[in-house]
């Protein structure tokens, strides 16, 4: 009896594919940021590689504590990169030994998004000569992309309902199959621009754009 069913089952679904319509849903949400991580640290170089090192520990010893003085929490700042790399020219066809190269890079996660030009000049007062990158994110950016997927299948859903009462016929409500076409997206990285002034770092708005296939039958 059981195979009876999965059998009448199979033939009632290729019976629904031989009465198709396939459909395209899209979504997009716009979100405002509410949390922003940047990335710079300290750069320097002495032909003594102890000598680089001291360097840079003392200055970036003094960027975080500037920076923790405007409000930043010690959990809130991250190493993210620390190497010491040799240098060389190449004079003449020969490589010369120049010095050596200490890189500290520090990754700072705030959630009051409007400090970050403040901190970022007060980090660059202090010492910071880099600074690779400041990424806005949405916090619930995870809970905002699952709603625009499922706005994108209603969508589909009401194409489908259009096209076929357009043709006096009746949609089944369930979807034969529903594929995703482009996953969720967010901009580029914004680059950091220095000046004398307060930085001036708009963090815009994230875009999360979801698209998906539907096919639905009817009859």
């Amino acid at each position: 009896m059981r195979g009876w069913d999965e059998m009448n089952h199979r033939q009632n679904v290729q019976q629904r594919k031989n009465q198709t319509v396939k459909v395209v849903g899209e979504s997009t949400l716009m979100a405002t940021p509410d949390q922003v991580q940047i990335r710079m640290g300290v750069i320097t170089q002495n032909v003594e590689v102890t000598v680089a090192q001291a360097e840079n520990a003392e200055t970036m010893t003094t960027v975080i504590s500037e920076i923790q003085e405007l409000g930043v929490q010690e959990d809130q700042i991250q190493t993210v990169v620390y190497r010491i790399d040799p240098e060389y020219d190449y004079i003449e066809g020969e490589q010369v030994f120049r010095g050596y190269r200490v890189v500290h890079l520090i990754q700072v996660t705030l959630s009051q998004v409007g400090l970050v030009g403040t901190i970022v000049d007060a980090a660059v007062l202090r010492g910071v000569n880099s600074l690779t990158s400041i990424d806005f994110m949405v916090q619930e950016r995870q809970a905002l992309y699952l709603i625009a997927l499922q706005e994108a299948v209603n969508q589909a859903k009401e194409k489908a309902l259009a096209l076929v009462e357009a043709i006096q016929g009746t949609l089944h409500p369930m979807p034969i199959e529903v594929k995703e076409l482009t996953n969720e997206s967010f901009p580029d990285r914004y680059p950091a621009v220095l000046s004398a002034q307060t930085t001036p770092i708009q963090p815009g708005q994230l875009t999360f754009q979801v698209s998906v296939e539907a096919i639905f039958s009817y009859y």
